[in-house]
């Protein structure tokens, strides 16, 4: 008896060996973000075309590119993702908020000044996107991640943001509107592409974006103070199809999950890393380490502004995007999102 209970041991342990090395190569198709930003240069793509075949011993391989390249402005990712036109696909969360205003939740302009309270916010509403999009679009949300901080560039002087009266701000996001709005500034929503020379030519005061990404854009070419409060993230959303996603082997899904939770951890990090670089940077500080420097005055913000800011976030910013999501959305967000953050909406 005992022969034969170790014959069978050993022929099931041969046969589990032989269906993992018979297990098929797969080739997975992935958009990833802005081509032309260190996200997706020095972490996505390495992570998808390098790493992924490596951790899984070259069963998986990928196709990668980003959206822009594709020719596509970021929010038909999700899309494909949906129609199964590609497997994996990173998009900003805000552009597919006008269809989805969940989406927005994670990234309420002014909710979190701080990098950690973010990260905090993100991994406690995760659960809840994902339960939406995949009912809604078929798709599993696997991570979420920030670009740099999203701060203020002005052309002239800001003391502080009640000093926006009057102004006018480029702006990328409704959420950051309803912001900038409330401090009586007029928000327009203009390509970044264009930013650069709306500003020079006065028909822009100030702008919000990455402090990363407005040196990249030589912003201090044409504004010359920085206002250093967050004001917001732009939250990146990584998701795959539902029915990709369950013709991977367990092996398999296991081997992206431990890679993706990484790739995340990297990018939360780098977020930090390249919010100071850009600061540094933009105002010429010596802890830049890149070639360009500008020569901005930086603004540091009072306890007064600061207390402002999240009087106009509970007042307006998370109210108005109530107002857009529905009434459902309230409890999911006071559980989730809101008990991270500190706040909740009333009734």
């Amino acid at each position: 008896m005992r022969t034969l209970l170790a014959s069978l041991l050993l022929l099931f342990a041969s046969a589990h060996l032989h269906a993992e090395e018979e297990t098929p190569a797969r080739t997975l198709k992935v958009i990833g973000s802005w081509s032309m930003l260190s996200q997706y240069q020095d972490y996505e793509m390495p992570f998808w075309s390098k790493t992924v075949p490596e951790m899984s011993g070259g069963r998986i391989t990928t196709e990668v590119n980003a959206f822009n390249e594709m020719g596509l402005n970021g929010g038909e990712v999700l899309r494909l993702m949906k129609l199964g036109l590609t497997d994996f696909g990173t998009t900003i969360l805000s552009y597919v908020s006008e269809q989805d205003p969940r989406a927005e939740a994670v990234d309420l302009a002014g909710l979190t000044t701080d990098l950690a309270a973010s990260r905090n916010v993100a991994h406690a509403y995760m659960p809840v996107l994902d339960k939406y999009f995949k009912a809604r679009h078929g798709v599993h949300v696997l991570a979420l991640w920030p670009y740099s901080a999203q701060e203020l560039f002005c052309s002239g002087p800001i003391k502080n943001l009640s000093e926006l009266k009057g102004k006018k701000v480029r702006v990328s996001l409704r959420t950051t509107s309803d912001l900038i709005e409330a401090f009586g500034a007029t928000t327009v929503n203009i390509p970044f592409d264009l930013t650069y020379a709306k500003v020079k030519s006065g028909e822009v005061d100030c702008l919000v974006t990455g402090t990363l990404s407005a040196h990249s854009a030589k912003m201090y070419e044409v504004t010359d103070h920085l206002y250093n409060l967050p004001l917001g993230w732009s939250v990146l959303m990584l998701a795959v199809n539902s029915s990709s996603w369950e013709q991977i082997a367990p092996q398999d899904k296991a081997t992206l999950e431990k890679g993706i939770a990484q790739l995340s951890d990297q990018l939360w990090q780098a977020a930090n890393a390249q919010t100071e670089l850009g600061i540094a940077c933009n105002s010429g500080a010596a802890s830049c380490t890149l070639p360009n420097r500008g020569k901005m005055t930086v603004v540091t913000p009072s306890a007064a502004d600061k207390a402002k800011l999240k009087q106009v976030v509970k007042q307006v910013v998370v109210k108005r995007w109530l107002d857009r999501c529905g009434p459902d959305c309230r409890e999911e967000w006071n559980k989730t999102a809101g008990m991270a953050a500190g706040m909740s909406i009333p009734q």
